[in-house]
């Protein structure tokens, strides 16, 4: 008499983690069907597909997307590239970009240049092992090689604040120029007249300079020449180097040099180091000094004061940046850019000059 035995549910492959040959052994069907349950394919029958999903229920399987992602050309997952990690404004743009691939049922793939050319090339390099069905290039610096190796590979890819272009490689800009200009004529209708612009350059002084930097600065220009004061006294001070770091040490040695009654910060953690160094020195802010950042990064409303700062639309641009990608992932060519706006936060860093 012969006996069928039933697939023993506890017995796995030898690396000791359930795979897919495990499901399809134990639901008594082809790797390919139990494939065609895990991308939803419709050629599949309804009792087969449920006994399929019952036996992934059972056996706590779970995927591997990296292989997945070999096995096939067209990927379910985003990749995102920062330059610092450290930074919340990258973090905050990188978790929003999460959220948004999620409800479209992609995941996500996260990784930093630190502000390097060179780990920028590399890091798309990884992105296209994985095949990633696009990337979202939201760095600060720009590495013309990494954007020849996307265009060459033809893969869908979204920058931010950038000029490169191709047929599925495109930009998502936010008007930084006119957001520095309008933080920098709210201190001059305060009354402000000696004020102190602290830039960050990157780590790497061969590198260009940061496009985004440089929209900030000429919306900085532009504000200044346009209200035209003859009593008008800037400094601009350029610290390379860790953003609050630079800040606190600009700040420290401008107060050794010029007298100013606002702090004109590139970047919220720039302004963090400011806040450092000004409290050190036994100043008030903003009774003694008015400091204005860049960004809105959640750390703004736990300082002390909250600080005035330009924000940056972060959920509007993760939509943003997702809308181009999939159009690009679903066949379009030469999608429209578009340009967000940015818009001062008014909080109680910033005040009226003292009277001299």
């Amino acid at each position: 008499m012969s006996v069928t035995r039933k697939p023993d549910a506890r017995k796995k492959s030898r690396s000791g983690r359930i795979k897919i040959q495990d499901v399809a052994r134990l639901a008594q069907v082809s790797l390919s069907t139990v494939s065609g349950v895990l991308n939803e394919k419709d050629n599949i029958r309804p009792e087969t597909r449920q006994r399929v999903l019952d036996v992934i229920a059972q056996l706590g399987y779970t995927p591997n997307m990296f292989a997945s992602n070999l096995a096939r050309r067209r990927t379910k997952l985003i990749g995102i590239i920062v330059s610092d990690l450290l930074n919340p404004f990258f973090a905050e743009i990188a978790r929003a970009l999460d959220i948004e691939a999620r409800k479209h049922g992609y995941e996500t793939f996260l990784t930093s240049t630190n502000f390097n050319l060179e780990q920028q090339g590399e890091a798309v390099r990884q992105m296209l092992s994985l095949r990633v069905a696009g990337i979202a290039m939201m760095t600060s610096e720009n590495d013309p090689e990494a954007f020849f190796q996307l265009k060459a590979s033809g893969t869908p890819a979204v920058y931010l604040d950038n000029n490169h272009s191709a047929p599925t490689i495109g930009t998502v800009r936010v008007d930084k120029r006119h957001g520095m200009y309008v933080a920098v004529k709210h201190l001059l209708e305060l009354g402000h007249r000696r004020i102190l612009l602290i830039k960050n350059s990157q780590r790497d002084s061969t590198a260009p300079p940061m496009f985004s930097h440089m929209e900030r600065q000429i919306g900085f220009e532009e504000a200044l020449h346009q209200y035209n004061a003859e009593d008008m006294d800037v400094h601009i001070i350029d610290e390379p180097g860790e953003p609050a770091a630079a800040g606190l040490s600009a700040v420290e040695r401008a107060l050794k040099h010029y007298r100013f009654t606002a702090v004109v910060a590139i970047n919220d953690l720039v302004a963090l180091g400011a806040f450092r160094a000004l409290q050190a020195a036994g100043l008030t802010i903003p009774n003694d000094v008015s400091v204005v950042g860049f960004d809105d990064t959640y750390l703004c409303r736990f300082l002390h004061p909250p600080l005035t700062t330009v924000a940056t639309p972060r959920n509007e641009l993760a939509h943003s940046v997702l809308d181009m990608l999939f159009r690009y992932v679903d066949g379009e060519e030469h999608v429209i850019e578009p340009t967000l706006s940015a818009n001062i936060v008014l909080r109680e860093s910033t005040a009226p000059p003292a009277k001299e």
